[in-house]
C-alpha cells in the first residue's frame, strides 16, 4: 500500500502531459479546393499538404491556382520556337470520304511522234543515240547515203538548168516538191541550188519535237523508205494509270477531277482528270483500268514513277482541321486553342469524318477561333511535364462549358 501514492503521482503527470500536448498541438490545415502545395523547381509537383518535394526535396510552397486557368498553358516564343508551334484561323472547307487507288504514270500516247526514213539508203551518223533525250525542231537527227537522194538532187539541178534555157518554171517545181518530199527542208534546197552539185550523204533535221523512247536503228544500219528510226514523246502531258474494283466506278465518271501524289513526292501534289475508263475488266478480274491526264509542264514527274490517286466523294462543308491538330485519346479528343492573352487552352472537341490528312470537327470549335495546326503534342507533353497530368484528364464532353461547345455548321 504504500506503493499507491507513487502510482497516483505517475497517472496524474501522463494526463498533465497529455492535456498540454493537445493544447500545443495545431489543427490540421484544410485547403480550399483551388490551393495547392507546389514545388518552384518541379511545378508538376501539386500537394494537398506541406512537405519536401519527392523530386528534389526542396519545400513546397503554398499557392493558389485559378481552376479557369488549369486547362492553360503558356510558351515564351523560344519555346514555341523549338517545338515548331503553328497555329491557324478555323474555318469550313469542303471534306468527305476518300478511294485511294494505286496508279503509275505513263507516256501520254496520243502525243507520241514517229521519225521515219523517207528514201532507202544507209545511216551514216546519228546525233542522238541515248533514251531520255529530247529533241527539238530544226535539230540534225541523222546522216544518210542515198542513190535516191542523189538523183532527186540531180533532176533539180537539170530541171534549174533547163529553165533559164527554155524559162519554164513548172519542171523545176515538180523536182523541188519531190524533194521536199523526201525529206530536205527549203533552205537545204537553197544551198544545193547554189552549190550545183549533190552530196553524198544528206543531213535530215527533224520537223517534230520530244523526247526519245525509242530507238530502232544503230548508226551504219540500211533503211528502206518507212522504216522507223525514233519514237518521241510529249512528255509536257503524262497518263496516270490506275486499276478500280468494278463496283466502285460508280465514284467516278470522264471528266471528274481527282488528286494525284506521286510515291515520295507528298509535297508536288497535282489535280488530273479522267480521260477513260475501260469497259473490259482485265485479265477476267474484277479490276477496271482508269486513265487520267495530268499536266507535267515542269517535267516533274517520270513516267514510271509509282503514284497514289485520290477519289473525293460524298464531300459537304464543315469545320476542318489537319489530323495532326487534334489529340485523340481512349474516352476522348482535344485540341490547343490560342487566347487573347497568348496562352494556349486545351479544348475538348467530337470529330467526324476522318481522311489521309484532314479531320472532321463536328463540335467544340467554331470559325474564327486560332486554333494549334502543329506542335499540339509537344504542347501536351508541356503540359504534362507542369501539371503531372492530361489535360482535361477528368472531364468528359457534357462537362465542357456550353458556351465551348458551339455546333459547327
Amino acid at each position: 500500500m504504500r506503493n499507491k501514492p507513487l502510482l497516483f503521482g505517475i497517472l496524474l503527470w501522463m494526463s498533465c502531459s497529455a492535456v498540454l500536448t493537445s493544447c500545443n498541438r495545431k489543427p490540421k490545415e484544410v485547403l480550399a479546393e483551388n490551393e495547392y502545395y507546389v514545388c518552384s523547381m518541379d511545378p508538376q509537383v501539386l500537394e494537398k499538404q506541406p512537405g519536401m518535394c519527392p523530386i528534389c526535396k526542396m519545400p513546397l510552397a503554398k499557392t493558389t491556382i485559378d481552376k479557369n486557368q488549369i486547362n492553360i498553358i503558356k510558351l515564351n516564343a523560344e519555346q514555341k520556337k523549338l517545338a515548331n508551334v503553328k497555329v491557324d484561323t478555323v474555318r469550313v472547307s469542303s471534306i468527305g470520304k476518300e478511294t485511294v487507288l494505286n496508279g503509275v504514270f505513263a507516256i501520254n500516247e496520243s502525243g507520241t511522234e514517229q521519225i521515219s526514213s523517207r528514201v532507202n539508203g544507209r545511216i551514216e551518223k546519228l546525233y542522238h543515240k541515248v533514251l531520255g533525250k529530247e529533241i527539238k525542231i530544226g535539230e540534225p537527227i541523222y546522216d544518210i547515203y542515198s542513190r535516191q537522194l542523189m538523183l532527186a538532187e540531180d533532176e533539180y539541178l537539170i530541171a534549174v538548168e533547163k529553165s533559164k534555157l527554155l524559162g519554164g518554171v513548172s519542171v523545176i517545181r515538180a523536182a523541188k516538191n519531190k524533194l521536199l518530199l523526201l525529206g530536205l527542208l527549203g533552205n537545204q534546197i537553197a544551198e544545193l541550188e547554189k552549190r550545183k552539185q549533190s552530196k553524198i550523204t544528206t543531213t535530215v533535221y527533224s520537223k517534230v519535237s520530244g523526247t526519245i523512247t525509242e530507238i530502232s536503228i544503230k548508226q551504219g544500219d540500211n533503211v528502206n523508205e518507212g522504216t522507223k528510226i525514233f519514237k518521241l514523246a510529249d512528255l509536257n502531258t503524262l497518263w496516270v494509270e490506275a486499276q478500280i474494283y468494278s463496283d466502285e466506278l460508280d465514284l467516278l465518271g470522264a471528266g471528274k477531277k481527282v488528286e494525284i501524289i506521286p510515291e515520295g513526292m507528298p509535297e508536288e501534289v497535282t489535280e488530273g482528270e479522267i480521260t477513260f475508263i475501260n469497259p473490259e475488266l482485265q485479265n477476267a478480274s474484277k479490276i477496271n483500268l482508269v486513265r487520267i491526264q495530268v499536266d507535267n509542264s515542269r517535267k516533274k514527274f517520270k513516267p514510271g514513277m509509282q503514284v497514289y490517286v485520290t477519289i473525293h466523294s460524298d464531300e459537304k462543308q464543315a469545320i476542318v482541321l489537319p489530323v495532326d491538330a487534334v489529340i485523340r485519346e481512349a474516352k476522348h479528343s482535344t485540341v490547343w486553342i490560342q487566347n487573347a492573352e497568348g496562352g494556349f487552352e486545351s479544348r475538348m472537341v467530337e470529330t467526324g469524318i476522318e481522311n489521309n490528312n484532314k479531320l472532321e470537327i463536328v463540335s467544340g470549335l467554331q470559325e474564327g477561333e486560332i486554333v494549334v495546326v502543329s506542335g499540339a503534342y509537344l504542347i501536351n507533353s508541356e503540359y504534362v511535364f507542369k501539371r503531372g497530368m492530361m489535360p482535361m484528364a477528368d472531364m468528359k464532353m457534357d462537362d465542357m462549358p456550353m458556351e465551348k461547345m458551339n455546333q459547327s455548321h
